[in-house]
């Protein structure tokens, strides 16, 4: 029998079909700890409207609160991705670069709930700890109080490993972006990267 610190691996190819926005809002009503929409939902949540297909729903979660997490996903199927892997997650603390956890009721996965850090005061960039703000800046709420994140803030965590609809979402968001957001965003990009033209041409435009 396995012990509660060992994992059993599971099919990384198993499907995805994304819980609704709505479904996701009626699970989270009332959770004791800090959640956010993020991916590519929270990106049209500040902009007003859709433009693309989803894969998945991301929910975002501050790491030293995922013990909380797993009381709340009680009765689901949870699993860390990490790697190329999925195993099975017992709500032990989490490891280095495991910053996704797969969740799901039945044989398909519906939510990917994405790790993130933060003391009580200030969101923290993981991927370089000097990169801070409020929690009030980096988690927004639309005009029905749901909570997402930040625009300018996904969009740093998705300039790493480009894909197509990331330059898609990047096209249509950084228009929308406030002067301030544009400046963080400019700021944390590499010099070179291509999103910096479209950060340039929204200043000119």
């Amino acid at each position: 029998m396995a012990s509660s610190r060992d994992t059993v691996c599971m099919d990384v190819a198993d499907p995805w079909v994304p819980m609704a926005i709505d479904e996701v809002l009626s699970h989270m009503a009332g959770a004791p700890f800090r959640w956010w929409l993020s991916g590519g939902h929270a990106l049209e949540m500040h902009v007003g409207h859709s433009w693309r297909e989803h894969e998945d729903t991301d929910l975002g979660l501050v790491r030293g609160e995922v013990d909380v997490v797993f009381e709340w996903f009680a009765g689901w199927s949870l699993a860390v991705a990490a790697r190329g892997t999925v195993s099975e997650w017992d709500g032990r603390p989490l490891a280095d670069g495991e910053n996704n956890i797969w969740a799901r009721r039945r044989d398909e996965w519906e939510i990917d709930l994405t790790i993130g850090d933060g003391t009580d005061d200030e969101w923290v960039y993981r991927r370089d700890p000097t990169v801070r703000r409020p929690w009030r800046n980096a988690v927004l709420y639309n005009r029905d109080g749901v909570p997402y994140l930040a625009p300018d803030v996904q969009l740093l965590f998705k300039s790493k490993a480009v894909r197509p609809k990331d330059d898609v979402d990047a096209g249509r968001v950084i228009p929308a972006l406030s002067w301030t957001e544009k400046a963080f965003l400019r700021d944390n990009l590499a010099a070179d990267h291509v999103w910096q033209r479209l950060l340039a041409a929204a200043d000119s435009g």
